[in-house]
């Protein structure tokens, strides 16, 4: 069984640093299952992305924090020299009711080094807003190996978004495009009602739902009112136009050379980005470099428009995908974000998570994996050179 509990940031640190392994915890309904060999995700309370995976090695129960206080090593549970211990510190946390009536557990945990592996960037857009659909996404994220599989779709699925894509209308091959009966066939409540429907099911992963948005500056505040509720667990904002011309289409080539040059493209698409980041609606951005699909001019420099949009992400907290999409649609060798914006992102702190933009149950966590690895050893590198550093002072 899985277990998601939320964690303080002195606790949480102590199990990253190795200098706690057991916690303490009501024995109420939510916990009364949790056996040895169970997994335990612990995540920062204020950082969903911050994530520590742990299993089970021992549940001890007690019939209140008194008798465990007698029992327990409490430097193990995060005391540290110095410290006057009295199991009336967990009065802080539950009161003496729930404790008299439920019991308290002492949970022995080994954390591992493992990372977390997620997908974060699913879609549902080729089938049905059902909880069986869901299901087989589900299920190849098991296979593969994965924690969290974050599910969203497209706004231009749903008839709230509609006029946001009138811009786009002024050219008939778009125009017949979001004329499709896929486009627009569903409203946000159909979708709302398949949330609540797959919050209910014991699921062997975490399940997250959002929207990933086509931005532009245009209808930022006619998004800003559709999205006011703020009722997803996360929104993603993604840039799939330039001026007004969707650029990742079998038609975009030709319709964008008629108006801009591939150097105008790539710095047109990053301004939109980063005004996307600098909105306020997003907790996300969606493939950041994915413009890479429509250049073919390897040439370009955009080091400056890398380092503008890392600024901004760093500074609204807003995290940038590492999508693999790029690199198993459409055939581009770098699996996910390039080298140069790796790096730069790592420069500036930017917090990073994989995602495969699957559209298809199959192809469910393709390259996160690799992905994930790739976004680590950026920051491993980061952490050597700011030692080298050091040394150089």
């Amino acid at each position: 069984m899985r277990y998601d509990m939320n964690l303080y940031d002195g606790p949480f640190d102590c199990f990253k640093n190795r200098e706690k392994d057991i916690e303490l915890r009501l024995n109420d309904e939510k916990r009364q299952k949790i056996r040895s060999g169970d997994r335990i995700f612990f995540h920062r309370l204020n950082d969903r992305h911050d994530i520590l995976k742990c299993e089970v090695s021992d549940v001890r129960c007690y019939s209140d924090f008194r008798q465990l206080y007698a029992k327990e090593d409490l430097f193990r549970c995060g005391y540290k020299v110095g410290d006057t211990p009295s199991f009336e510190d967990m009065y802080a946390y539950y009161s003496k009711e729930a404790i008299e009536r439920c019991g308290v557990l002492a949970i022995e945990v080994k954390v591992s080094d493992e990372p977390y592996w997620m997908d974060g960037h699913v879609h549902l857009e080729h089938g049905p807003l059902t909880k069986e659909y869901v299901l087989e996404f589900v299920r190849e994220a098991e296979r593969k190996g994965l924690d969290e599989l974050d599910i969203l779709d497209h706004s231009h699925r749903f008839r709230e978004f509609r006029s946001c894509y009138d811009h786009l209308r002024i050219y008939p091959q778009q125009d017949e495009w979001l004329n499709r009966p896929s486009k627009f066939a569903d409203s946000l409540e159909d979708y709302d009602s398949l949330i609540r429907e797959i919050r209910k099911l014991d699921l062997p992963l975490r399940v997250c739902f959002g929207l990933e948005v086509c931005y532009t500056e245009d209808t930022e505040e006619l998004l800003r009112e559709i999205l006011k509720d703020g009722k997803y667990d996360f929104l993603t904002g993604s840039v799939h136009s330039v001026g007004h011309i969707l650029y990742d289409m079998p038609f975009s080539e030709e319709l964008l050379k008629e108006k801009y040059t591939e150097e105008e493209v790539c710095h047109l698409y990053y301004e939109r980005l980063i005004n996307c980041a600098s909105s306020g609606l997003f907790a996300r951005i969606g493939h950041p470099d994915q413009i890479k699909v429509t250049v073919s001019d390897s040439g370009i420099d955009l080091t400056e428009d890398f380092r503008k949009l890392a600024r901004v992400l760093s500074e609204k907290q807003v995290i940038a995908e590492n999508n693999t999409g790029c690199h198993w649609r459409y055939g581009i060798e770098e699996i996910g974000n390039s080298e140069k914006l790796l790096e730069i992102f790592k420069e500036h702190n930017v917090r990073m998570i994989a995602a495969s933009d699957a559209h298809d149950p199959q192809n469910t966590g393709l390259f996160v994996k690799e992905a994930t690895q790739r976004i680590r050893q950026s920051e491993i590198e980061g952490e050597e050179e700011d030692d080298a550093g050091k040394f150089c002072e």
